[in-house]
């Protein structure tokens, strides 16, 4: 692995007790960073790869608030794994949904390294779980009426036409 540390130039007072005693970190005049990698790319582009955190910090954020994986449930750590097995394999099953149902395709930058524009997982539930609906109970059977919203006729006949390998 290659470690490679970065020096920036800043105009405001570093915080004391802030960095490792590799560096002065009370100098005032510069602040450090050092990042360990296996990536195969030039010192620029690792560097702004780190600043977007290779949107790892943000998967992280949306498992603990959309699946409850900062969760801790029982007493007993086998239960307590496999809880988080379970919020990781829930996770990782809504973004292929939405990979397989979605056209949209985000472009990537060295500090935005995802390829689709996804949803979260609270905004997704809030925008597919709140649609007012109706059960009504026809001659046929029962039937769902949803409101009249191309929107959301469009979404649903999307999800209806999604083949069993995932492609539309």
């Amino acid at each position: 692995m290659r470690v490679i540390c970065y020096r920036k130039l800043v105009f405001h007072p570093t915080a004391k007790n802030y960095q490792l005693d590799l560096f002065s970190p009370d100098d005032g005049i510069y602040e450090y960073s050092a990042v360990a990698t296996n990536k195969a790319v030039d010192i620029v582009d690792l560097w702004h790869f780190m600043a977007g955190r290779g949107a790892q910090e943000k998967t992280i954020a949306e498992l603990k608030s959309g699946c409850a994986f900062d969760t801790v449930p029982t007493n007993h750590y086998g239960a307590n794994s496999a809880w988080q097995w379970l919020s990781v394999l829930a996770h990782n099953l809504f973004r292929d949904f939405q990979i397989a149902v979605r056209e949209e395709r985000g472009h990537r930058s060295r500090k935005r390294t995802f390829l689709f524009k996804l949803q979260s997982i609270r905004t997704a539930r809030f925008e597919w779980l709140n649609t007012a609906g109706r059960m009504l109970r026809l001659a046929s059977g029962l039937t769902l009426r949803l409101p009249a919203s191309p929107e959301i006729e469009n979404t649903y006949a999307r999800w209806a036409t999604i083949r069993s390998d995932g492609t539309l």
